[in-house]
């Protein structure tokens, strides 16, 4: 039998499919992420990571801290979280919580943090468990996390000659995620609905399709952007020098 998840991560969880239903499509939502501190020099574990989605960018980093718990958010809390923002380079920051804050933790919040109130009532029959399995052999206890669904188009003719009207592009779209344990990209296809499973890590890796053989692949790999932070990324390929960054994660 599976084991429970505890109620602290399942607020997080829940947090994070809030975060990633109601931010603009360029941005991705990663749940459970690691950060390495620029200052601390340690990774650190961040409830949920906002970051640019198709480019390899830092610079508009929003982190959020989750707190299931009976009293309010206080200032010692909002200073706290301050400090991780600035550790880990973040420009805007939710501290979240069912309970509320004091006036004292909404002042010295200001601008750069948002205290945001999720009542333990949102969870009703909200259970992660439900979620896909993580497919990374190594991970027992992962489920996949679905942060996107992006498109790929292609120019295509009708293959009956009689139909007028030229190419036409098709959209085709697929659901494209992560592990919220591993970080283990994955993408499934809303036509055959197989889900592939992407490590970033593998040097010999030379791509993935699914069982429609689609005139694209998918890849993952491990950018590096111009402070020197790397971040694993998720692509799709077709064509001739033609691709589309479509989730990432700090690595």
């Amino acid at each position: 039998m599976p084991q429970a998840r505890p109620n602290w991560e399942v607020y997080e969880r829940m947090v994070a499919r809030l975060m990633s239903d109601t931010l603009r499509t360029d941005l991705c939502v990663t749940p459970n992420a690691k950060v390495l501190g620029v200052k601390s020099g340690v990774k650190r574990q961040i409830d949920v990571l906002i970051d640019a989605r198709h480019e390899t960018d830092n610079t508009r980093r929003i982190i959020v801290d989750a707190k299931r718990r009976t009293r309010k958010i206080d200032v010692t809390d909002v200073e706290a979280f301050l400090g991780l923002m600035e550790d880990v380079g973040a420009t805007h920051g939710y501290l979240v919580c069912p309970t509320g804050h004091t006036p004292t933790a909404e002042r010295r919040a200001q601008d750069a943090v948002t205290i945001a109130l999720v009542p333990l009532d949102h969870l009703g029959d909200f259970d992660p468990a439900t979620w896909p399995k993580c497919m990374n052999s190594r991970c027992h206890h992962g489920r996949i996390f679905w942060t996107g669904y992006p498109e790929i188009y292609m120019t295509g003719l009708p293959l009956d000659a009689r139909i007028s009207g030229g190419p036409r592009r098709l959209s085709f779209v697929h659901h494209v995620g992560k592990c919220d344990r591993c970080g283990r990209f994955h993408v499934q296809c809303t036509t055959c609905e197989e889900i592939l499973s992407l490590p970033e890590d593998d040097d010999n890796d030379i791509g993935h399709q699914c069982s429609c053989r689609p005139p694209w692949f998918w890849i993952a790999s491990i950018e590096t952007d111009n402070e020197g932070n790397r971040s694993a990324e998720l692509h799709g390929v077709w064509g001739i020098d033609q691709y589309l960054t479509v989730d990432r994660r700090p690595c």
